[in-house]
């Protein structure tokens, strides 16, 4: 049998849960049983009696510390299962498994190689080259011996998982949908192939496929709180908001405790536009897990929407206190000050977030749009050179950096800067626009008639615009007379 851990592997680019391809053995329903178990091995370690144990206890008494996260003490117990059981392959295969998740490749292979003289033909031998494979990115190679152990094991699907997971490194979607799918006939409640089918859905942008497959998952095992989430997941992927909140409140009816049920939920609301239900959804975290930086962001937000500004900096002043590297909050704080008409205490927080976020153009966009508005015009002309330098070339920006230039009468330069922005971003009508205008008022009448006229034969309307930017020239005889040669 194979174990399966809720991790998350980054072996691929992909985020997506894995399973650990661990052999698992039941003992029994009695706690008690392994608890004994447990003790008595434990004792043996500690005096100097040799014990016997028979094969089944060593597996419970390895499972037993995987379970806990204790890797170590589970290989050390399977180095005296071996000294026991010295022709059984099982327990050394174990360890090389266990040095797998342990990213000890080397060691893990030298082992499986006197394993494989053992018990060539044993399933869990490849299983655990395949992982190996895996983990060093030769995918087709570890499809080779997944597919081996499928051919070798009594239960061929419990090989699925892992062939899945070798087609979603490799981009195959199709393929991995297609063991997933026959897996979850078997075993219809695996939260780990859920999870992982979702992804495959999620990447072949199948949403109306993926929501069809969850119902009729839900068909046959109606009270799996993963399911029902992924299918609201789907749901909010299409907009059907509405469908996406009912499952979800399957999902929770489920298991009141599934808080992941809550946020999508609350998530769901805030798109239909029930900004308050969605807040409470919220707040009904709170009981089954602890408070979060993000949670406090989300639930702030809701009232930013809200236009409550007071309460939004509160729950924004949470979250940063909750999780002081969460430069969201802090950016989030700063414009509800600037909405409030504190813009130059707003800019402290902003400054914060750009702090903790250097990088962020979206935020030295608005560091510098609010530089400009407060007057900070030195400040402001950095802000847009660093966002140009950092690869930032809208014509938005290139349109607001020259008409700080010409605001501060640096017309020649707000030309140049036109200039650069049509480089980039050729043909784009705004600006060519922009940089005639700039050209007429600065004198070069004949070549600002060279943009004009270009602009003009692009789309003539956008002289609307133009005239928004710069209401006088549209009063302006000589200028409609040089737009009307181009008519």
């Amino acid at each position: 049998m194979l174990k399966k851990l809720d991790l998350f592997d980054t072996n691929c680019t992909f985020a997506y849960l894995l399973y650990i391809p661990i052999m698992s053995h039941k003992f029994g329903e009695n706690k008690n049983d392994i608890t004994q178990l447990i003790e008595r091995y434990e004792e043996m370690l500690n005096g100097d009696a040799q014990l016997f144990f028979d094969s089944h206890e060593f597996e419970d008494i390895a499972d037993h510390y995987i379970d806990k996260g204790l890797l170590g003490e589970a290989m050390g117990s399977m180095d005296f299962a071996f000294k026991q059981y010295p022709f059984s392959a099982n327990f050394l295969i174990k360890k090389a498994q266990i040095l797998t998740i342990l990213e000890r490749l080397p060691e893990a292979v030298t082992i499986l190689e006197v394993a494989e003289t053992l018990e060539p033909g044993n399933p869990d031998l490849h299983i655990a080259k395949g992982s190996i494979l895996s983990k060093k990115r030769k995918h087709q190679k570890a499809l080779k011996h997944f597919n081996k152990a499928q051919s070798l094991s009594d239960n061929p699907t419990d090989v699925y998982p892992f062939i899945a997971f070798e087609y979603q490194c490799l981009g195959k979607f199709q393929d991995a949908i297609k063991y997933l799918t026959t897996f979850l006939e078997l075993e219809p409640e695996d939260d780990i192939a859920i999870f992982n089918i979702a992804y495959c859905f999620e990447r072949l942008d199948a949403y109306n496929d993926a929501i069809e497959f969850f119902k009729n998952l839900i068909d046959k095992v109606p009270y799996c709180e993963i399911t029902w989430y992924q299918l609201g997941l789907f749901y909010n992927k299409t907009k059907d908001y509405k469908q996406a909140v009912w499952a979800l409140d399957y999902a929770i009816l489920i298991d009141e405790c599934f808080t992941a049920g809550y946020h999508e939920k609350a998530r769901s609301l805030t798109q239909m536009g029930k900004t308050k239900e969605a807040i409470n959804t919220y707040l009904l975290t709170f009981a089954f897990e602890d408070a979060t930086g993000y949670t406090y962001l989300k639930i702030g937000l809701c009232y930013k929407e809200l236009s409550m500004h007071k309460q939004a900096i509160r729950y924004f002043t949470k979250a940063c206190h909750e999780d002081p590297q969460l430069s969201e909050a802090w950016m989030e704080i700063g414009l509800c000050y600037d909405a409030s008409g504190s813009t130059e205490e707003g800019l402290h927080y902003i400054k914060k977030a750009i702090d903790l976020n250097p990088d962020d153009l979206e935020y030295l966009y608005i560091q510098t749009k609010i530089y400009k508005k407060t007057g900070l015009y030195a400040e402001a002309d950095l802000g847009y050179q660093k966002l140009i330098e950092l690869g930032c070339d809208s014509p938005t920006i290139w349109m607001e950096y020259a008409n700080l230039m010409r605001e501060i009468n640096e017309t020649k330069d707000a030309i140049n800067l036109l200039k650069q922005g049509i480089k980039h971003n050729k043909n784009h009508v705004d600006l060519l626009f922009r940089l005639g205008a700039y050209l007429f008022l600065d004198g070069q009448v004949n070549y600002a008639g060279k943009y004009l006229q270009k602009a003009n034969a692009i789309n003539p309307d956008s002289k609307i615009q133009l005239f928004e930017h710069i209401p006088g020239l549209e009063k302006n005889n000589e200028f409609k007379q040089l737009l009307n040669t181009f008519e």
